[in-house]
């Protein structure tokens, strides 16, 4: 018995010594992806009017609204909270190279001041359309312009 004991104690220790260190490697990581949120081109919804950001969509790394994510959602693209998912290391690598400028530079390159703009916060109708003519249309995507950051 004092043997056993004295495995599964071992074995306690070593399960606790990478979860802490995986616990600050979250932390660190969740405080830098916060950071990223908070930069002024980020503060916003991408594909709306809407003030929100707490979402990430990830295949194209930018920053959404509740609203706009579940349109994302429908569409098949990957979204993460930012309140509330762990993300990976790349996935924060990414982030911190695109956010909603780079997007903007690319998947707005070509809109105009009367085509491309944001449709108002909560008309899901215009969203929708506005998220299938950005991305899925590319109707303003700079083909010159850089690579949309890999997830």
């Amino acid at each position: 018995a004092p043997l056993l004991s004295a495995v599964v104690s071992v074995r306690k220790s070593l399960a606790g010594a990478p979860m802490a260190t995986s616990k600050k490697i979250e932390e660190k990581y969740q405080k830098m992806l916060k950071e990223i949120q908070k930069r002024p081109e980020n503060r916003h919804c991408f594909d709306c009017s809407g003030r929100g950001n707490q979402y990430v969509v990830l295949n194209y790394g930018v920053f959404v609204c509740t609203t706009c994510s579940g349109i994302h959602r429908e569409e098949q693209h990957k979204i993460k909270s930012v309140g509330m998912s762990t993300f990976s290391t790349e996935e924060i690598k990414a982030l911190e190279r695109g956010g909603n400028g780079t997007a903007k530079s690319i998947w707005l390159a070509k809109a105009t001041q009367s085509e491309g703009q944001p449709p108002p916060e909560g008309d899901i109708p215009k969203i929708r359309a506005h998220i299938k003519a950005k991305y899925t249309q590319k109707r303003w995507y700079d083909e010159g312009g850089a690579p949309p950051p890999a997830a």
